[in-house]
């Protein structure tokens, strides 16, 4: 949920900032800081993470691990949103890692990321947010206008494998957990 910049600012659980906008703005990838943080909060923190824009993908992987959300915008490019444990329910099982125009499921072992369109960083937090749902034996296909360059190095980095090929779609990106190349 969005809410306007002049209502309340977040009353609760202690506080973890994090601020990852000089991030994107060098062009590095903040969602292993990200998770990282999040490993590392206690449970009576609560995250807050600043952004350039309302990190929807992250709203799906941090439901995933029982976080709700409240994201406000403070300005333009300016996006606080803070996620805190969800002590009601988890996330409801049949909630795929959606975003725009939302990840779809192929065949039952595959889900489907079409980024195409879409701004960086938003196609990279789409597709490791999605990444993190992956279960052994599900593959994730991207759909990609290009090569997405600064996503096969953090692939390599976490253990994915991957296969790129092209259709009329444009670039595939097939990307699988590399365990499951020995079984």
């Amino acid at each position: 949920m969005t809410i306007p910049a002049h209502d309340t600012p977040h009353t609760g659980p202690r506080r973890r900032d994090l601020d990852v906008r000089p991030m994107l703005a060098d062009g590095r990838e903040p969602f292993s800081t990200i998770m990282a943080t999040v490993d590392d909060l206690a449970a009576d923190e609560a995250l807050v993470l600043r952004s350039p824009f309302d990190p929807v993908p992250l709203h799906h992987a941090l439901g995933a691990r029982g976080f709700s959300h409240e994201t406000r915008e403070l300005g333009p490019d300016d996006f606080e949103t803070v996620y805190s444990r969800d002590e009601d329910a988890g996330p409801a099982p049949e909630e795929q890692p959606a975003a725009r125009p939302a990840a779809a499921v192929e065949p039952a072992t595959h889900i489907v990321v079409d980024v195409r369109g879409m701004t960086p960083p938003q196609p990279l937090d789409l597709t490791l947010a999605a990444l993190e749902t992956l279960e052994r034996g599900q593959r994730l296909l991207q759909i990609n206008e290009r090569v997405p360059v600064f996503l096969l190095p953090l692939l390599d980095e976490r253990g994915f494998a991957y296969a790129i090929d092209e259709d009329e779609r444009g670039t595939l990106i097939h990307i699988w957990h590399g365990e499951d190349d020995a079984t």
